[in-house]
């Protein structure tokens, strides 16, 4: 059912049509471009519904480059990015280890869809009067979105995308002295590159995009291929529940409650405890699982720690056990972890997911449970210098009993 649908999708055809243009290479302008003759062929070949020489209030307006056409620019840059082909000098060539993907539709779907954070630029368009910040940060926006629709089980309307969108921009630029005009703007043009984001994606197979209604839907295919491509927990994969308690520390305790694919290595075990927690990866970190010490192959081997990328944590404990995990030798905190259940994944879920909680993150640097317990009474003490100088430290907005859930949980699901 799934190679089904990845081969009727409207955009693998285009993408098996124009790497048969290309053959064993073709030539390009100088600028590395198709030349207007090859593109005037891929418009009709692909039916990519682009125009040369469009003719506009009967005015004929002749077309410079290929650059012009937007959808056949799209993709020949995601042809590139998706490594199926490569420009060398003023020659566009096929990735031979690649090019088997051509007879693996879902393969092929995949290989797209994986390459899609790193189309950025051209996928939207610019000029002089217009800029694309959506672009810009399409990187991580586009697993933001990504994440959103994972987390609707129903089509999610395009407002809300472009809620996430606006978000991400605000806190990533100075906009505080744009006019209300000029937002108004902005806030347009990130609507209107949201919907194109979603367009590349309809095309793709991946999602149902109903302009009308205004909203997006994850296809059974998205869904299955964002958790591959993300190597998440497929429905019906085992899960484990897991509670993370930092070790003395009270008034308020600090602790996550996670829901981890069982087969996640404890390397990626350590980013969902960081994502979730609230630490920053400033520091070394080391598991104490059944008498034995996992970490980062990366560390001193005086320290004799076994690789954690090369075990599973569903191989390691089961519901019942416990374990260790301590970030900062410096500061030393000691997390317990404890398998509280297991289950299987749902379809509904994104996972990783923190589905619980209590207390904020201690700083990073502020001398481990016990300085995090002078640094508690020092915030909750009577003002004075010492204590305007650790607030300013610690952050003006810090509040120790302050936890959450819903960043909590975004965190880990991007893990």
């Amino acid at each position: 059912m799934l190679e089904a649908a990845a081969e009727q999708a409207p955009l693998i055809g285009q993408v098996r049509s124009f790497l048969a243009w290309v053959g064993p290479g073709r030539k390009l302008t100088a600028t590395g471009r198709i030349g207007l003759a090859d593109a005037r062929h891929l418009v009709e070949l692909l039916d990519t519904g682009g125009t040369i020489d469009p003719e506009i209030g009967g005015r004929v307006f002749k077309t410079r480059s290929s650059e012009e056409l937007a959808y056949l620019s799209r993709i020949m840059a995601w042809a590139k990015t998706a490594r199926l082909v490569r420009v060398t000098g003023t020659k566009l060539t096929p990735v031979k280890k690649n090019t088997a993907l051509t007879d693996k539709p879902l393969d092929l779907v995949l290989a797209l869809l994986e390459a899609y954070p790193r189309l950025g630029r051209p996928l939207f368009p610019r000029n002089t009067w217009r800029a694309s910040l959506v672009g810009d940060e399409f990187t991580d926006l586009s697993q933001e979105l990504i994440t959103a629709l994972l987390r609707n089980a129903r089509p999610c309307p395009l407002d809300e995308l472009s809620g996430i969108a606006c978000d991400l921009i605000e806190a990533r630029y100075m906009l505080a002295g744009l006019t209300e005009v000029q937002h108004d703007s902005l806030r347009r043009t990130i609507e209107s590159d949201v919907t194109i984001a979603m367009a590349a994606l309809h095309v793709l197979g991946i999602v149902v995009l109903d302009r009308q209604a205004g909203s997006s839907e994850l296809t059974e295919l998205g869904r299955y291929a964002v958790r591959r491509v993300r190597g998440m927990a497929q429905p019906g994969d085992p899960v484990l529940q897991v509670r993370v308690t930092l070790a003395d520390v009270d008034d308020p305790p600090v602790w996550r409650r996670v829901v981890i694919p069982a087969g996640y290595t404890l390397g990626r075990v350590h980013a969902v405890i960081q994502a979730a927690m609230g630490w920053t990866e400033s520091h070394l970190h080391m598991f104490r699982i059944g008498g034995r010490e996992y970490g980062p192959a990366y560390l001193d081997e005086e320290l004799e720690t076994l690789d954690e990328n090369q075990f599973r944590i569903g191989d390691l404990m089961k519901p019942g056990d416990r374990a260790g995990y301590e970030y900062d030798f410096g500061d030393g905190w000691d997390h317990e972890l404890a398998i509280e259940a297991s289950a299987v994944a749902d379809v509904g879920t994104v996972y990783p997911a923190c589905t619980g909680g209590e207390g904020a993150c201690p700083p990073e640097d502020c001398g481990g449970a016990d300085g995090f317990a002078d640094l508690k009474d020092t915030l909750a003490g009577p003002p004075g210098s010492e204590r305007e100088e650790m607030r300013a430290w610690a952050g003006e907005d810090y509040d120790p009993a302050y936890f959450d859930l819903t960043a909590a949980n975004a965190a880990a699901a991007s893990v």
